[in-house]
C-alpha cells in the first residue's frame, strides 16, 4: 500500500514544481486497518514508512524528482530520530506537515510533524545525506542543480541558525559516533595485548 501512495505521488504531482524549499508541505492520509497493530492504532512501524512518503511530497513540490530520474541523485536517511507524543486511532485523517529546519556541507535535517485537527500526536528528526556520483554532496549544491535543471538562474542559498533542537541532535550523533571510535579503537588495543601474551 505504500508503493501506491508513491505512485500516486509520482502521478499526480507536477515535476518542475517551484516551491521555496524552506517552505512546509503536508501530506495527509488516512489510518487504514492495515496501518495498525493489536492495540489498534497507528503501528510504530508506519510512521517511518509515512514519513518517506511525506518527504517525497516534498522532494516532487521543489522540483527533485526529475534529478532523481534522472540526474544520479540519492537521498539516504542517515538518522531519523521519532518522538510519540499521542497514539493516533483508525480511520483518522492525519497531516503531516515537513520541512528543512538546517543543513551544513554534509548533511540536511528535516522536521516531520503528525497533525490531528491541528494537534501534535507524533514528531520526528531526520539527518539525511545527498549523494551523487558516489559523493555526499551539500544541500545548497543540489538546490542549484535544481535550478540549473529546470532552467533558472542559480541562486545562492544559505543555510539558517541551527535551532536548539537540531544543534542537540548534532552534538548527541556526535557523542555517539566519538563513542563508537573509542570502544573500536579499545577493543584494538585489547586483541593486541592479547596477541602478545600468546605463547
Amino acid at each position: 500500500m505504500m508503493l501506491l501512495r508513491f505512485i500516486f505521488i509520482f502521478f499526480r504531482q507536477k515535476w518542475n514544481d517551484n516551491k521555496d524549499p524552506l517552505a512546509l508541505t503536508t501530506y495527509s492520509f488516512r489510518v487504514m486497518p492495515w496501518d495498525m497493530d493489536l492495540n489498534l492504532h497507528l503501528t510504530n512501524t508506519r510512521y517511518p514508512a509515512f514519513i518517506d512518503v511525506g518527504r517525497v511530497q516534498w522532494f516532487a513540490e521543489i522540483g527533485l524528482l526529475p534529478l532523481i530520474m534522472s540526474n544520479g541523485w540519492r537521498t539516504v536517511v542517515a538518522s531519523q530520530t521519532v518522538t510519540f507524543v499521542r497514539e493516533i486511532k483508525p480511520f483518522t485523517k492525519v497531516d503531516i506537515e515537513s520541512r528543512v529546519l538546517y543543513w551544513d556541507r554534509k548533511y540536511l535535517y528535516s522536521e516531520h510533524r503528525f497533525l490531528v485537527e491541528g494537534k501534535l500526536h507524533c514528531k520526528a528528526l531526520g539527518r539525511i545525506a545527498l549523494v551523487r556520483g558516489g559523493r555526499v554532496r551539500s544541500f545548497s549544491s543540489l538546490l542549484q542543480s535544481i535550478d540549473k535543471y529546470h532552467g533558472r538562474d542559480e541562486q545562492e542559498y544559505i543555510a539558517p541558525d541551527p535551532t536548539p533542537e537540531i544543534q542537540a541532535k548534532i552534538d548527541l550523533l556526535t557523542l555517539k559516533r566519538d563513542a563508537e571510535l573509542a570502544r573500536a579503537q579499545a577493543e584494538a588495543e585489547k586483541d593486541s595485548e592479547d596477541e602478545k601474551v600468546i605463547p
